[in-house]
């Protein structure tokens, strides 16, 4: 990843003009790996934005590259960094790890005493949580919130 290039930061209220697209590459890209992914509208990437809660990666030249957000449950004593996309001509380039690092330096400044976790249904980003620290744990140690499993409701893949 060139850092030239990329700037990676919290997402601003601008950022709302790539909603669609980002929510269209998340469509796309679950239906090209074959597998489930929560469906997120462009609506909620814009909540999340305005919630500064989410963070973008673009091109110098204002491309789309990334995106990351954070989910809460349980009054912020659980969070997730979610919906990590990267657009197709940036994959394998390091961006994705930079987009993670961000997103889950922004949780632990917002939920400083929060357990933080991501879900994933892809090796690369398995590989990239566990470069980060992350931890792999069951699902009896996720929040038991009902709100967190109505949101992992998979959209069937056709």
């Amino acid at each position: 990843m060139n850092n030239q290039e990329i700037i990676i930061r919290v997402a601003t209220q601008d950022d709302k003009k790539y909603s669609t697209i980002i929510t269209d590459e998340m469509e796309s890209s679950a239906m090209a790996r074959g597998t489930g992914i929560a469906k997120r509208s462009p609506e909620y990437i814009e909540t999340k934005i305005d919630e500064e809660k989410a963070v973008i990666a673009v091109t110098k030249t204002g491309d789309w590259v990334g995106f990351c957000y954070i989910e809460t449950w349980s009054h912020g004593e659980y969070v997730a960094n979610s919906g990590l996309i990267v657009a197709p001509s940036f994959r394998k380039s390091g961006v994705a790890k930079a987009i993670k690092q961000k997103i889950f330096n922004l949780s632990r400044q917002k939920y400083p005493d929060a357990k933080i976790f991501g879900l994933t249904t892809g090796l690369a980003v398995m590989k990239i949580n566990t470069d980060l620290g992350y931890e792999p744990v069951t699902y009896s140690e996720l929040t038991q919130d009902e709100a967190f499993w109505a949101g992992c409701k998979i959209a069937k893949v056709v």
